[in-house]
């Protein structure tokens, strides 16, 4: 069993192609569009638009598919305790042992569920559609220091490693004998000693072998750095973010100005 961070669908659609920094700025806005919304409605079209997105840049279905399961639980949590604890303003539209369930309050926790469920799928059409390397090179064009960077990109690379390594070295225990389901939660707990213990060794050994490697290449020096990779910033991604900032920034006033979106139950 190994874990994997990178969250990246190959393709060559048109929002693969897309510059990271581009990607990036329509998730922002996307985030910060989604935060200013309480319109159930909105929010709906919002995630039809997101569906949409990703089925032109041909995103395997699984993948939209999994990130649905994941929010599924706490949406559900959130529209049953958010509807029998929410605000009793407003016509009940059940009543339950004398608790009323107003529509004001099933409204709020409909529109903070799919909330969610709309910013897990706007952030995850970004990382389905931009690989670890662009997305770190993306940040550094746009002002991350460099070693932060490097140190971002050897986390995303490393984290994986590491939990690869406690499988392995589970798996090589229990065929030793170590039982790892058997007592208690301290028992339990207990068990696991040896094989933290060997992991945390690989795991400074892997360190160790990576700063050797850095110093060869003189990653402290105050060379410039090259690159192998450049980003291109072309005439769509303009367009695109340009257009993307107008509209996030025209919705924001139109939120505050008209109070547009801001009842649950209507635009």
């Amino acid at each position: 069993m190994t874990l994997s961070l990178d969250l990246y669908c190959p393709g060559e659609s048109w929002l693969h192609r897309l510059d990271p920094r581009t990607k990036l700025t329509m998730a922002i806005c996307g985030v910060v569009m989604l935060l200013a919304m309480r319109s159930v409605a909105l929010i709906a079209i919002v995630l039809l638009l997101t569906h949409l997105l990703m089925f032109s840049a041909r995103i395997p279905w699984m993948r939209i598919r999994s990130v649905w399961q994941i929010t599924a639980p706490t949406m559900l949590l959130i529209i049953v305790l958010g509807s029998l604890l929410g605000p009793h303003a407003g016509p009940n539209l059940v009543e339950l042992w004398g608790w009323g369930i107003s529509t004001t309050a099933v409204a709020n926790a409909l529109a903070t569920a799919l909330r969610i469920a709309a910013l897990a799928l706007v952030i995850s059409s970004w990382l389905f559609a931009t690989d670890q390397s662009s997305l770190v090179r993306g940040l550094v064009a746009l002002g991350l220091p460099y070693p932060y960077g490097l140190a971002l990109a050897m986390s995303l690379r490393f984290i994986p490693a590491i939990a690869a390594s406690f499988h392995t070295i589970s798996d090589a225990q229990r065929a030793r004998a170590l039982d790892l389901s058997r007592g208690g939660l301290i028992r339990r707990a207990r068990a696991y000693v040896p094989i933290g213990v060997a992991v945390i060794i690989t795991s400074l050994r892997a360190a160790e072998n990576l700063s050797r490697a850095l110093s060869s290449r003189a990653f402290a020096s105050d060379t410039h750095h090259t690159e192998l990779l450049t980003l291109s910033f072309g005439w769509r991604d303009a367009v695109i973010t340009l257009g993307t900032l107008t509209f996030t920034v025209a919705f924001l006033w139109a939120r505050w100005a008209l109070g547009i979106g801001a009842s649950p139950l209507g635009l």
